[in-house]
C-alpha cells in the first residue's frame, strides 16, 4: 500500500429619442439606472480565490489531520483527568494506515451518502434508515441512545433533543462529529455551520449546537486564514451564541493562555477547576473540551505536530480534541505542511470495520476525492464559481461569508449546577 509521504497533489431595443418627449428620456434613463444599480449591488460579492490545487491540498490536511488526531490520540482517551500528562507525547503519524473510529466513521458515513445520492442535507426520514443499517457498533452515549431512539421509530432531529436523550445537552458528538463539514464548505462559515447543526441534530441539541457551529466555522475559515491562530479562534466566536458555556470556556482558555505564559500545565489546571471540578460540566462535554482544544491551538501556534501533542497532553477527551485541533491546522497548513514532518510515516489506506453499507477498505486519497467533489458541489450552492479549463478545475471562487449563528441557545437547555 502506497506510502503517502511525497505525494504532492443588451441586447438594447432601439429607438428614436426624437419620439420621446425629455420628461419620457429622462424617466426612463432613471428607471434603466436604478435597476441596472440593484441588480449590480445583489450580484456584487466580495470574493476570495483558491486554486484547485491549494484546496485539494487543504481538504487533504484537514481530513488526514483529523485521522492522525484522533487515531494516534486514543491511547491518551480519559487517561488524564484530574492532571495532565506529564510531558508531551511522541508519536509517528499511522504508519498503518487509518481505520473507523467514532472520531471519523460517523462524519464518513454520511459524507459517503451525501456524495452517493448527491445531496448535501440528507432529509432525515432517510438518515433514520442510514443509522438503522450502519450504526450498531462503535458509538457510545448520545449516538448510541439517538440510535436506540431510531430503533424505538423517533425519528431525527427528535433523537437529539435533551427531552429524550439523557446525553443530548452536554455530549461532545457536537464536536467531533462536525469538523468536516468545514473542509467540505471551504471559505463558507455559515454553510458549514448548517450542515454541522444539520447532522449534529441527530444526537445532541442545546449547547453542543454551539460547538458544533464553533468548530465547523473554524475549519471553514481556516481556508483562507492568514494570520495567528489567536485571530482565527476569534474569527470564529460570533459562531456561537453569546450565552453559550463554550465561547465563555474559551475566554477563560484565552485568559489561561495569558495568564501562564509557557506554563501549560497550570492553564490546563485553571480550565479543569473552573469548568470541571466548580462547573461540574463531565469529562465527555463540550465547554470542558472545547477550552483545552483552544489552549492546544495557542500553545501549538500553528504547529500540527506540536499542537496535537498539546491536545494529547491536555487529558479528558484526549482523541476527540487532537482530531479536532488536527482537522483546523492541517486545514489551515495543508497536507504539504504535514507531509514534510519527520513522523510522518502515513499509509493511504483506510479500513471500515463498523459501518456496513461502505466499502471495506479504500484509500485515504479516494476519500479525499469524494471530500473534494462535495466542496465544489457547495461552493456552486453557496453562489461560488468553479473555474474550469479543457474539463479540469483549475480555480474557485468563493463568496466571502459573515460568521453568525445558525442556531442560538435555547433558553431551557440544561447545564449542571457549579458548586459555589
Amino acid at each position: 500500500m502506497k506510502n503517502l509521504r511525497g505525494l504532492s497533489f443588451y441586447r438594447g431595443a432601439k429607438f428614436s429619442a426624437k419620439r420621446l418627449p425629455p420628461l419620457w428620456i429622462i424617466f426612463v434613463m432613471v428607471l434603466i439606472s436604478g435597476w441596472g444599480g440593484v441588480h449590480s449591488r445583489a450580484q456584487n460579492h466580495e470574493w476570495q480565490e483558491m486554486s484547485a490545487e491549494e484546496l485539494r491540498d487543504r481538504i487533504f490536511g484537514g481530513w488526514i489531520g483529523m485521522l492522525i488526531g484522533g487515531l494516534e490520540g486514543l491511547p491518551h482517551e480519559f487517561k488524564h483527568r484530574d492532571h495532565p500528562r506529564d510531558e508531551l507525547p511522541e508519536f509517528t503519524f499511522l504508519a498503518e494506515g487509518a481505520r473507523s473510529d467514532d472520531d471519523n466513521d460517523i462524519e464518513w458515513t454520511h459524507l459517503w451518502f451525501m456524495h452517493q445520492e448527491g445531496a448535501l442535507f440528507l432529509p432525515y426520514p432517510r438518515l433514520a434508515e442510514i443509522w438503522r443499517e450502519n450504526m450498531n457498533s462503535g458509538i457510545w452515549r448520545a449516538n448510541k441512545a439517538a440510535r436506540e431512539l431510531i430503533e424505538a421509530g423517533v425519528f431525527p432531529p427528535e433523537t437529539g433533543d435533551f427531552r429524550r436523550n439523557p446525553h443530548a445537552w452536554y455530549n461532545l458528538s457536537g464536536q467531533f462529529a462536525v469538523e468536516s463539514y468545514g473542509l467540505v464548505a471551504p471559505g463558507l462559515p455559515q454553510q458549514a455551520a448548517r450542515l454541522a447543526v444539520h447532522y449534529a441534530r441527530i444526537a445532541v441539541s442545546g449547547e453542543p449546537l454551539q460547538a458544533a457551529q464553533f468548530w465547523a466555522s473554524m475549519v471553514s475559515l481556516s481556508f483562507f486564514h492568514r494570520g495567528s491562530v489567536q485571530e482565527l479562534v476569534e474569527k470564529a466566536l460570533p459562531a456561537m451564541d453569546p450565552r453559550a458555556a463554550l465561547r465563555l470556556a474559551v475566554a477563560d482558555a484565552q485568559k489561561a493562555y495569558r495568564s501562564c505564559g509557557p506554563d501549560w500545565k497550570a492553564a490546563r489546571q485553571q480550565i479543569h477547576n473552573e469548568w470541571f471540578v466548580r462547573r461540574k460540566w463531565n469529562d465527555n462535554s463540550t465547554p470542558v473540551n472545547g477550552a483545552f482544544v483552544v489552549l492546544a491551538l495557542l500553545y501549538g501556534n500553528g504547529d500540527f505536530y506540536r499542537t496535537l501533542q498539546y491536545a494529547m497532553a491536555l487529558g479528558h477527551d484526549a482523541d476527540c480534541n487532537a482530531a479536532t485541533a488536527g482537522t483546523i491546522i492541517g486545514a489551515w497548513r495543508g497536507w504539504s505542511h504535514i507531509r514534510d514532518f519527520p513522523q510522518n510515516q502515513v499509509v493511504d489506506r483506510y479500513v471500515n470495520k463498523t459501518r456496513p453499507q461502505l466499502p471495506q477498505e479504500m484509500t485515504i486519497t479516494a476519500q479525499v476525492d469524494i471530500l473534494c467533489q462535495l466542496a465544489k458541489k457547495c461552493i456552486e450552492q453557496s453562489g461560488g464559481q468553479i473555474i474550469r479549463e479543457e474539463g479540469k478545475t483549475i480555480t474557485v471562487r468563493i463568496p466571502v461569508q459573515p460568521v453568525l449563528p445558525i442556531e442560538n441557545l435555547p433558553s431551557e437547555a440544561p447545564e449542571p449546577e457549579p458548586t459555589l
